[in-house]
């Protein structure tokens, strides 16, 4: 994958290909972005870049034999570390302690088919939509096994790790290790969502950069759909309602029902209710543009939002990111829906 290829964030490309050039690349990147503005592509691209015969400027030249091992995602030097969970198909070994390489083929897929997917596109594709997903240390031990070998073919191994906050407290001290005395020739690039979720000391250690998100036609060009789940709009604005009507009985079919999903799902919907609750706080002091609500949700949006209390906002919003905190600690669902849901209809 070259940059050329990549959609959107032009101008942060040329400066990562001036670092390559420059040789003033840290030797641990920390990509972040918020939803599918293309980071795992840029991840991609850059890596492809560091090992190219034949560079151009500000791109890899996309010809030679490194970069078209690359754009299959099949370089020798080229290593992924994402999310896993147990899942149909894998061994009763396997299950017990699954890792990236048991998924290679479903994640290579994705990846060339639709370098923009979202986490739980991915969690489909390996199966595991109903699980709760995760790095735990059998991946670290892999990860040290991959990189205390000297590169096989080109200058540089690259490790890339998607959704590095999803590692459990043993595997992120041992990356930690990794970060602090790097094996010569190795290039960390770690693909965040969620920065804040990460060791300080793991953030303190990599070279932070910012994607910028995608323009409307961008996200077109990308085949990136501006759609909500049905369900889980259901939910929230049955939530709402009952909630502005203190009908406390009529929220229980909604946590319930959110109970019942993965927790993959859970973490999707409370997410979703904190955009639209975002949605409807910008929409209440005229800034519908910058709102942006989609036309499944503009009239019940326009409709709740002048009814609400403004107070009620900031109350909403730390109340689901409590709820996101309580799904990280597997805190029972029904009982933390059922405080989230009375929390709302308090706040209202």
């Amino acid at each position: 994958m070259q940059f050329a290829n990549v959609i959107g964030n032009s101008e942060l490309k040329q400066q990562l290909a001036q670092m390559v050039r420059g040789g003033r690349l840290s030797h641990a990147i920390l990509l972040c972005e918020d939803g599918q503005w293309g980071a795992m592509a840029v991840a991609v691209a850059l890596a492809q870049l560091l090992n190219c015969t034949g560079p151009h400027e500000d791109d890899s030249c996309g010809k030679c034999d490194s970069c078209h091992k690359y754009g299959k995602l099949i370089h020798p030097d080229l290593h992924f570390v994402f999310p896993t969970a147990s899942a149909k198909g894998l061994s009763e070994s396997e299950k017990k302690a699954p890792v990236s390489d048991y998924f290679m083929n479903q994640w290579r897929e994705l990846l060339l088919a639709n370098p923009f997917f979202s986490e739980q596109e991915l969690y489909d594709a390996l199966g595991i939509e109903n699980k709760s997903a995760g790095i735990s240390v059998h991946e670290s031990k892999r990860i040290f096994e991959k990189l205390s070998l000297r590169a096989f073919e080109g200058e540089y191994k690259t490790l890339i790790i998607y959704l590095p906050e999803k590692m459990n407290a043993e595997a992120a001290n041992k990356l930690l290790k990794l970060l602090e005395e790097p094996p010569v020739g190795t290039i960390f690039i770690l693909v965040s969502h969620a920065p804040e979720n990460l060791l300080s000391t793991i953030r303190s250690r990599c070279q932070r950069i910012n994607l910028h998100p995608l323009s409307r036609e961008q996200e077109a060009q990308a085949g990136i759909a501006r759609t909500i789940d049905p369900e889980y709009h259901e939910l929230t604005t049955t939530l709402l309602k009952a909630c502005l009507a203190k009908d406390l009985l009529a929220t229980f079919p909604v946590w319930e029902a959110v109970a019942e999903m993965g927790r993959e799902k859970q973490r999707e919907w409370v997410s979703y209710t904190e955009d639209f609750l975002r949605k409807m706080m910008l929409t209440a002091d005229g800034m519908e543009q910058i709102a942006c609500p989609l036309p499944e949700e503009r009239a019940v949006i326009e409709d709740l939002c002048g009814k609400v209390k403004p107070t009620f906002y900031e109350k909403g919003f730390k109340a689901l990111e409590s709820a996101l905190t309580g799904i990280a600690a597997n805190v029972n669902p029904k009982l933390l829906y059922c405080n989230l849901c009375n929390t709302l209809l308090l706040a209202m």
